[in-house]
């Protein structure tokens, strides 16, 4: 049995229009969710043994304020593949995955995060800025042919926190 989280990044700040989208950092109120979020894994004593997060400034941001707050260990690997991927492209991110790996964090942006979750588990979740998502997967290891072999666990957000 695998398990997979997957997080949204955090809010990010629309102040600078020039600004290109890959460059746009959290705003305060993203800063406020992603520091919830990492209170949430550390209460939980939830561990990864491997982050993959996009390459975005806003999904660095929002990983370095979660590992700040939960003190989690695990690998954390920055993969430009899931900036705007599609479901597709980050089921390719996965299936790269070693065996040995047993949880990982996937943090990306949406459409993609949704979509996932919903080729994963059957489930359609509105998935909003800093959600995230425990589905565990009814496989033995990391492929591109993981459809429906998930269960969402939970999803938490932060605004309801």
């Amino acid at each position: 049995m695998l398990t997979l989280y997957l997080l949204r990044h955090a809010k990010s700040s629309w102040d600078d229009a020039s600004q290109r989208d890959f460059e746009r950092p959290l705003s305060n109120r993203g800063r406020e969710g992603a520091a919830l979020i990492g209170e949430f894994v550390q209460e939980k004593g939830i561990d990864f043994d491997l982050v993959l997060v996009s390459t975005a400034v806003r999904t660095r941001e929002t990983i370095e304020l979660i590992r700040e707050r939960a003190k989690f260990r695990g690998e954390v690997r920055y993969e430009e593949r899931i900036y705007e991927a599609t479901v597709s492209q980050l089921l390719a991110v996965i299936s790269q995955v070693d065996s040995d790996r047993k949880s990982v964090l996937l943090v990306g942006h949406n459409p993609g995060i949704e979509e996932l979750l919903a080729l994963l588990t059957g489930e359609q979740q509105h998935v909003t800025t800093a959600n995230f998502a425990k589905i565990k997967l009814a496989a033995t290891k990391w492929t591109a042919s993981l459809a429906n072999k998930g269960t969402l666990e939970w999803l938490v957000r932060p605004k309801e926190m």
